[in-house]
């Protein structure tokens, strides 16, 4: 197969800071999976079992894929609602921080102008010195956050 045999010079190109790019036609099965080529996980360095984020860009019809972390990650997703004040996200932040979670992305936007705001998190409770419920409510008892919703992700 071409790509297989061409691996070794790709990575002669990334040590020289040049910018590749691969492609594989694959098809997507009937439930909606993809199989990703061998060849596209080494040179991305992608395992069984990782966590990934696909972002869908609407506009051009495209689906990226980003690679989160290790197989041993706690994954979670945390939605704050938060009052629309100066100060309010850096304290959510400051209590996230302060129980070791590790912050992989982070999105946040004003919901209402001067009332609400949420902040979107994706992070590793890996390391977390706490609980889920334990950080819930220590967030909730600094009044940091109107709302929090967590979803935890697992390994189908």
């Amino acid at each position: 197969m071409w790509v297989t045999s061409h691996i070794e010079p790709i990575y002669k190109y990334l040590e020289l800071g040049i910018k590749m790019r691969m492609s594989e036609i694959v098809r997507i099965d009937s439930r909606g999976r993809i199989t990703m080529p061998a060849s596209l996980r080494e040179v991305t360095g992608l395992s069984e079992g990782q966590f990934v984020m696909l972002i869908a860009d609407i506009e051009s019809q495209e689906v990226r894929i980003i690679p989160y972390t290790d197989p041993e990650a706690r994954l979670v997703e945390l939605h704050f609602t938060l009052s629309d004040i100066t100060g309010a996200l850096a304290q959510v932040a400051a209590i996230l921080a302060k129980n070791q979670v590790d912050l992989l992305s982070t999105t946040s936007r004003t919901l209402k102008r001067g009332q609400s705001a949420e902040w979107i998190v994706v992070a590793d409770l890996s390391k977390c010195k706490c609980t889920i419920d334990e950080l819930k409510t220590e967030i909730v008892k600094a009044r940091a956050a109107i709302k929090i919703n967590i979803r935890e992700h697992t390994i189908r």
